[in-house]
């Protein structure tokens, strides 16, 4: 489980999708920066966790090669929408479209996302059966 803060990372990045990754791939990795001149470096003196989640962000990771930088912020977007106290009573990782606001050409743009009858789903949330495995 990946704990984060949208707002802080989104404010620090100053809207910039580049940096979110950044910010968001540091987190995920626990890296630390090398010295006083590494890009992370000021980005690391913050504290960017919060109550939006993710359950699997190193398959994100590992597979941003894949998606832009915009994708990603998206994904993470719209991901922390999701409540946590939903989560923990019932499991669901999907965001119901009925309570928020979002152009729905969002979807269809972003390979990261897909919907179901009025369900937003994020691609690296869900977690495989046994048999997709194998």
């Amino acid at each position: 489980m990946f704990l984060y803060d949208w707002k802080k990372i989104f404010d620090t990045a100053e809207k910039s999708p580049y940096v979110i990754y950044i910010i968001f791939r540091m987190m995920v990795e626990k890296q630390i920066p090398k010295n006083k001149y590494d890009k992370i470096y000021a980005l690391s003196q913050k504290d960017f966790v919060g109550e939006s989640f993710l359950l699997n962000p190193e398959a994100l990771i590992f597979n941003a090669y894949k998606y832009t930088y915009r994708e990603i912020a998206q994904y993470l977007a719209l991901a922390s929408l999701r409540p946590y106290a939903d989560y923990l009573a019932t499991g669901k990782l999907s965001l119901d479209l009925f309570t928020v606001e979002i152009d729905q050409g969002l979807f269809n743009e972003n390979s990261l996302l897909y919907t179901v009858d009025n369900e937003l789903y994020f691609l690296y949330e869900e977690v495989p059966s046994k048999e997709k495995l194998h």
